[in-house]
């Protein structure tokens, strides 16, 4: 009597293991999220609970005159509280993309000081026509690649770089320099490896000069 045949069962291709640097990067970023969303909390909560604390002691004080000045010294306090608190949470959350949007990060971004002072011949132009609305975590990540290749485009004598960021879908930010080529690789390299862990599309072309292209697309659920 023939035996029978064992159903053939197709194994599931295993995903490549990641890298040391790609590992590495997951771990900063998952370490870094966590952080900046202990800032936010503390920012959201913790800074609007004390601040509704000491608008309930103004209140406090117009109805007690008599106590006024202790009033005053818990106000004090809780003043000083307060700024600790902001402190803190900006410490936590360091992007300016996170207080005022990808736009103004950018056009903040080209007249920062240390940048300048870096490489006062080299002119940064920033153009800003995208339309999509971006999550404060991907307008952070897009920051972050930006100021990382323009910082690299400094260091290698840029004298124009162009950021530009378009799209009314797609988001394509891109940012195009002049200066020399040699040397850019780990950098870049490191730059790339940041962005593809947080979902973005990333291209680096060097020729005369580089650019980069960093690309975020708004994921769409799938059908059932």
């Amino acid at each position: 009597m023939p035996r029978p045949r064992r159903a053939l069962t197709r194994s599931k291709p295993q995903r490549p293991a990641k890298s040391d640097l790609e590992e590495m990067a997951a771990r900063y970023i998952h370490a870094r999220a966590a952080l900046v969303r202990a800032g936010r909390a503390l920012h959201d909560h913790v800074g609007s609970s004390l601040s509704a604390a000491g608008m309930q002691l103004q209140l406090l004080r117009m109805d007690l005159p008599e106590a006024a000045g202790r009033i005053d010294e818990a106000l004090q306090t809780l003043e000083e509280t307060l700024n600790q608190v902001r402190d803190l949470s900006q410490e936590l959350c360091p992007s300016p993309a996170y207080r005022g949007g990808l736009k103004q990060a950018l056009l903040r971004l080209a007249q920062t000081d240390g940048f300048q002072r870096q490489s006062a011949a080299c002119h940064v132009a920033v153009e800003y026509s995208a339309t999509t609305a971006v999550p404060v975590e991907v307008a952070a990540a897009l920051y972050e690649a930006a100021s990382a290749a323009l910082e690299q485009a400094l260091q290698k004598g840029a004298a124009q770089v162009n950021i530009t960021a378009r799209g009314a879908g797609p988001l394509v930010l891109r940012i195009a320099d002049d200066g020399r080529k040699s040397g850019r690789s780990r950098a870049m390299r490191l730059i790339r490896t940041l962005a593809r862990e947080q979902g973005l599309t990333f291209e680096c072309t060097t020729g005369r000069g580089t650019i980069v292209s960093i690309r975020y697309a708004i994921r769409r659920p799938a059908r059932g």
